[in-house]
């Protein structure tokens, strides 16, 4: 069998999650392009918010989230914007990622009504650019982030896969 070598006790196979940020990062109401074709397409501004863990600062007023919302597949997220740590140091973040719940929680999540975590499937995949070099390790591995939507915002939590 082709699968003969394949050992899973092997520990260089093993994958941990280290959980390194949270971000609550406050938006503006859905400026809606309407439907593309390809789904709802709509752009959510970003107005700020809080970074804490391994650094700790404030998510600039700079950036949207570009949201495409399919009815039959999962709601495609692109949110790209940058962070300043207290330190001065400013981080670019492009995070890509994917929302999914059912047709009734969806609609509810649009518009901006509050909804149980649980109700919805919602992960990303950040990357991150700076100029630090004491945030180098920002640059350095992948990241995964669990996500919840708030009424006026998003909570990330962010885990360093390793």
């Amino acid at each position: 069998m082709a699968d003969d070598h394949w050992q899973t006790d092997d520990p260089n196979l093993e994958l941990g999650l280290e959980r390194v940020l949270e971000l609550e990062i406050d938006v503006e109401s859905p400026i809606e392009i309407g439907q593309t074709g390809d789904g709802q397409r709509r752009i959510i501004p970003i107005l700020g918010g809080t970074v804490t863990g391994r650094c700790e600062g404030t998510v600039l007023e700079a950036g949207a989230d570009y949201q495409l919302y399919r009815e039959r597949r999962p709601t495609e997220l692109v949110a790209k914007y940058a962070f300043e740590t207290t330190d001065g140091s400013r981080v670019y973040v492009e995070n890509r990622g994917m929302r999914l719940a059912d047709p009734e929680t969806s609609q509810r999540l649009r518009d901006g009504k509050p909804v149980e975590p649980e109700e919805v499937y919602f992960c990303s995949v950040p990357e991150f650019e700076t100029a630090d070099e004491d945030l180098r390790w920002l640059t350095e591995s992948v990241f995964v982030a669990a996500g919840t939507r708030q009424p006026n915002g998003v909570r990330l939590a962010v885990y360093r896969v390793g």
